[in-house]
């Protein structure tokens, strides 16, 4: 939102400060591009960046393996940060009954703490079975709150 803000005054300043200093064409030429940036800004935040937010759900969905991890919890994530700040995230437990193998599948980042929805809350996730690597945890049942 900020961004969007930022063109708007670009927009609007841009093209006055030109105006006063170089003439009106190189004013209507700096208004020109500051609609076509803030137009192409509105069309990537709107169309393309959910396209590519989404792209490993999608794909999943086509060729995966359901898994109910045994048991899921919640912790601070010190690596990374997320807006500034370290993240939750969810992490959820699986042993397979055929290797023995137990793996551990990392949810997305939260910005706020979801283990009180933990308790009772049925995560999936959702694997590719040649790759279990390459995997989605879905929190879509959690509130929108905690992001």
């Amino acid at each position: 939102m900020p961004v969007i803000i930022i063109f708007i005054l670009l927009i609007i300043l841009a093209p006055l400060i030109l105006l006063f200093t170089y003439g009106a064409a190189i004013a209507a030429i700096a208004a020109v591009i500051g609609i076509i940036m803030l137009i192409s800004s509105v069309i990537i935040k709107l169309f393309i960046v959910p396209y590519f937010e989404n792209r490993t759900k999608r794909r999943l969905d086509s060729d995966h393996i359901l898994i109910i991890p045994q048991r899921c919890h919640a912790r601070i994530d010190t690596v990374s940060t997320y807006g500034g700040f370290s993240p939750y995230v969810i992490d959820c437990f699986y042993k397979d009954e055929k290797t023995g193998r137990e793996f551990v599948f990392t949810s997305k980042p939260f910005k706020n703490d979801p283990s009180p929805y933990l308790n009772g809350a049925e995560l999936a996730v959702f694997v590719n079975p040649v790759d279990y690597s390459n995997y989605y945890v879905d929190t879509s049942r959690l509130p929108d709150s905690l992001e």
